[in-house]
């Protein structure tokens, strides 16, 4: 139930979300430029939706509620090079430890039940579903210009990629890569017809970072 009332909150909250800040740094300007142009309220609609009515999205969710998940949650934040990169975030001017956090406490959360709340957006289905209904909401030119034009105009968000293409993320995602969750977690969405080569030529055109071939 606290599972199903936090969602209706976030419903309730999405076009107001905004990064949590120490009110310095530029980065989180930069950041919040690319928040503002997702239309949120549809992306909450569309996820509460699939999480009411889709199998394949609920058992999804239940191996995120699952130990084996919450462990490789544990192993990842223990990474040295996490702690290096989330340090680089805060100091930035971005609270990624609030953040963090957040998602701690929710993984502590009781076992959840389906939220009352109903919606008449149509939705695909499953698991591949789900992403191309997101795919299919966002402004996915609007967000390239806008990536291209702030690693022109912004010093903070070019510094901030930069970190992303580096040899320091790159071990956290080839740590993350080899974890046996991970795996598990990628053969999951593999069975469930996901393009993950799509996926992993998206994370390499635009972030810089080397996705390991699966």
């Amino acid at each position: 139930m606290k599972f199903a009332l936090a969602l209706l909150a976030l419903v309730a909250t999405a076009s107001a979300f905004e990064i949590p800040n120490f009110g310095k740094g530029e980065l989180r300007h930069d950041i919040q430029d690319f928040i503002d142009l997702v239309p949120v309220e549809k992306v909450v609609q569309i996820t509460l939706q699939y999480f009411t009515e889709d199998k394949d999205f609920q058992r999804m969710i239940e191996y995120f509620r699952s130990e084996g998940f919450k462990q490789l949650v544990k192993d990842v934040e223990d990474l040295p090079e996490i702690k290096i990169l989330m340090d680089y975030v805060h100091n930035a001017g971005i609270d990624i430890y609030k953040m963090v956090n957040q998602l701690n406490s929710a993984l502590k959360l009781p076992p959840l039940t389906a939220p009352s709340y109903i919606v008449s957006t149509y939705i695909t289905g499953g698991i591949k579903g789900f992403i191309q209904d997101i795919l299919n909401v966002l402004p996915r030119q609007q967000l390239k210009d806008l990536y291209e034009k702030k690693l022109t105009d912004s010093k903070a968000f070019a510094e901030f990629i930069t970190q992303l293409k580096s040899e320091n993320f790159q071990q956290i995602v080839n740590k993350v890569y080899a974890h046996v969750k991970f795996q598990e977690l990628l053969t999951h969405a593999r069975n469930e017809g996901i393009d993950l080569i799509a996926i992993k030529e998206v994370f390499e055109t635009l972030w810089g970072i080397k996705v390991p071939v699966y």
